[in-house]
C-alpha cells in the first residue's frame, strides 16, 4: 500500500484501506492541508482523535482565513458529546461563522452509518461505521467524490443549522 503522506489531492488515484484511528487522522489532515474550495464533513460525534488534533485544525484554520468563497460544511449527527466534552473545531467555527457552518441532519439522516469528508470533491475519507476505524481513502477519485458529495448536499439541504453549539452572548 502507498504510503499516506505521500499522497496528492487530484493526482494520487490509489484506493488505501484504513484499519487504525491513526490512519484516518493522517489522511484526513493531510487532505485538509491540501484543500482550496471546500470540506464536507458527515461525522457522527466529529470524532475527537482524529477532528481534534493540531495538525487538522490548523489546516482548516488557514483554509477558512485565506480562501474567500471556502465552503466548510458540517453534518453533526450527535451534538451531546460535543456540547459536554468540548471540541476545538467546534471553538474554530464560533469564531469563523461566514466560513464553517455545523447542521444536524434531517431526521431522515440522522443515523446514516457511514461517515466521510470529502475535499474539493476530488478526494474522501470515509467510514463504514462511525464506531469503528475501517475505511478507506482515495485523494484522486472525483467520481466516488462527487456522488458522496450529492449526497451530502442532498442531506444538507434537508438539514437545520446546529443551534445548540452557538455561544450565546449576554
Amino acid at each position: 500500500m502507498p504510503a499516506i503522506e505521500q499522497q496528492r489531492l487530484g493526482e494520487s488515484r490509489e484506493r488505501l484501506i484504513l484499519h487504525q484511528r491513526s490512519e484516518f487522522r493522517q489522511a484526513i489532515e493531510l487532505m485538509a492541508q491540501q484543500a482550496s474550495r471546500s470540506i464536507d464533513i458527515l461525522t457522527y460525534d466529529l470524532d475527537k482523535p482524529v477532528y481534534d488534533q493540531a495538525g487538522f485544525l490548523e489546516a482548516v484554520k488557514q483554509l477558512a482565513l485565506r480562501t474567500p468563497g471556502l465552503s466548510i460544511r458540517i453534518l453533526l449527527q450527535q451534538s451531546e458529546k460535543v456540547q459536554k466534552e468540548g471540541h476545538r473545531l467546534i471553538d474554530l467555527a464560533r469564531r469563523v461563522t461566514s466560513r464553517i457552518e455545523i447542521r444536524r441532519p434531517h431526521a431522515d439522516y440522522i443515523d446514516h452509518p457511514e461517515n466521510f469528508i470529502v475535499v474539493d470533491r476530488t478526494g474522501y475519507v470515509r467510514r463504514s461505521q462511525p464506531d469503528r476505524y475501517e475505511g478507506e481513502a482515495n485523494f484522486c477519485h472525483p467520481l466516488e467524490s462527487k456522488l458522496l458529495s450529492e449526497f451530502f448536499t442532498e442531506v444538507w439541504d434537508k438539514s437545520e443549522v446546529e443551534s445548540t453549539l452557538r455561544r450565546l452572548y449576554l
